[in-house]
This record gives C-alpha cells, structure tokens and sequence, in this order.
C-alpha cells in the first residue's frame, strides 16, 4: 500500500512539473493565431568555381508569427568541380524575449574543390537580433554543431563550436546580405588528418528590374585553417524572381 502512494505521489509530481514546463512554454513562445506567410524564390545563371558554369537555385520560406522555416537548393554545373547544397534552417523567436531565438540547421553539401564527398552538416544553437530596423538588421548566432565529411561511407562526426554575424541591409532598389561563420573543430584530430576548422564569408546583392524579377551576384569562400585543404571560392550572377504563395498551413 506504501509502495502504491509512493509512486502516486511521484507521479503527481512529475504531472506537476510537465504543467510548469508546457506554462513556461507557452509564455516564452509565440502562440498567435496569425495566416502563414509563403515566399518562393527561383534563380538561373552563371557561376565560376575554378572555371565558368551554369547555376540554378530555389528557395522556399514560410513565416508564421515568430517562426521560421527556410529551405534551400542550389546547384552548380561545373565539368570536374560541381558544388551541390540543400540547405533546411528553422528558427523560433522567444514570446518574452523577443530579440532572442532558437534555431536549428541541417545541411547537405558536395564540393570537389574542397575535396569532399558528401557532407552532412547539423547544428543547433542561439541567436540575438543586435538590432533591428525597418531597412536594416544584425544578428549574432552561437551554436554546438558537427558534420560527417563524408556522408555515404563514413559515420564519424566531426564537432565544432559555431559562431556568425548576419548582417542584411536595403539601399534605394537594392539588397544586400553579408553573412561570416567561423567553425572550430572541439574534437580530436585523428593521426594524419588535418584540422576542418574554417571561415565561410559569403556576400549576396539583389537588384529588382522589375517585379517579380531580380538581378543577382554574390560571392562564397570557405577558408581552412589547416593549409594542407584547398580554399573553395564561388561567384555568381543570375537572374530571378521572388512570388508570395497562395497557401495557408
């Protein structure tokens, strides 16, 4: 009979504590009752990686009160050096707090200047807005992440610490997005493996010709430390537009 309301009273207090967690949630999380907003993007191109090539990129997003759902595809058509991403990255803004989010990104990646196969990449941490204005805004993001260089053959990870500043800004009919992540390894360098610490910097200005059409160059550049890897740099230019979806989930 003792053993009986002991386990009743551990179960109250476990009911007890999910309550507090589902009400701390609900105030620290934006439950709005507001329409999902839809955007797609599509680009078509030219790209250099080591020599010129075609290029196609899509890009869907939806944002529904403080959250945030972006995936991305892009692809190079390069003879001997392709480069080919899909990019998916969730994010949700704290209801209390609204300067701070959570997020998580999830990535796969072929580059064969950088000499790899098949990369997975993950990574989930924080972010700040450092401010945030109608034509322009900062973010700082901090995460714990880790990637497997060679998705397909190998199921070691790789960890890192991740740190980055976003910074997106619009001047007369033009945009521009400046983005720096550094990632530095924390696990073990194996014997006659090099370090996959690195600075990605990427830069992107879009030009609206008429809408729903835009013009658009950027350049990418992966820097290893270890100078044993090769650099990976990308420029591009295309043309594309940017439409609203009519969907409402």
């Amino acid at each position: 009979m003792w053993g009986f309301f002991r386990k009743a009273t551990v179960l109250r207090a476990d009911v007890r504590a999910f309550a507090f967690i589902l009400i701390c949630s609900s105030f620290l999380f934006s439950q709005e009752k507001v329409p999902a907003v839809w955007t797609q993007y599509g680009r078509a191109g030219v790209s250099e990686l080591e020599s010129w090539g075609g290029l196609g990129f899509f890009r869907l997003k939806r944002l529904k009160g403080n959250i945030f759902h972006d995936l991305r595809l892009l692809g190079l058509f390069i003879p001997h050096n392709t480069l080919a991403t899909a990019r998916y990255k969730s994010s949700n803004k704290y209801e209390a707090f609204p300067k701070l989010y959570r997020f998580t990104v999830t990535s796969l990646r072929r580059s064969s200047v950088s000499d790899l196969n098949i990369r997975y990449h993950y990574n989930q941490g924080f972010g700040a807005f450092l401010f945030d204005r109608p034509s322009s805004h900062l973010t700082s993001e901090v995460a714990l992440s880790y990637d497997m260089s060679d998705y397909l053959n190998d199921t070691r990870k790789t960890s890192y610490l991740k740190g980055g500043l976003f910074w997106d800004f619009d001047i007369a009919r033009a945009s521009f997005a400046i983005d720096f992540e550094y990632f530095h390894q924390i696990s073990d360098i194996l014997p006659n493996e090099t370090s996959l610490s690195r600075t990605e910097i990427s830069a992107e200005m879009n030009f609206w010709i008429r809408e729903p059409w835009l013009f658009t160059a950027g350049y990418e550049q992966e820097f290893y430390t270890a100078s044993e890897r090769g650099d990976s740099r990308h420029i591009y230019f295309s043309v594309g537009f940017r439409r609203p979806l009519d969907w409402k989930f």
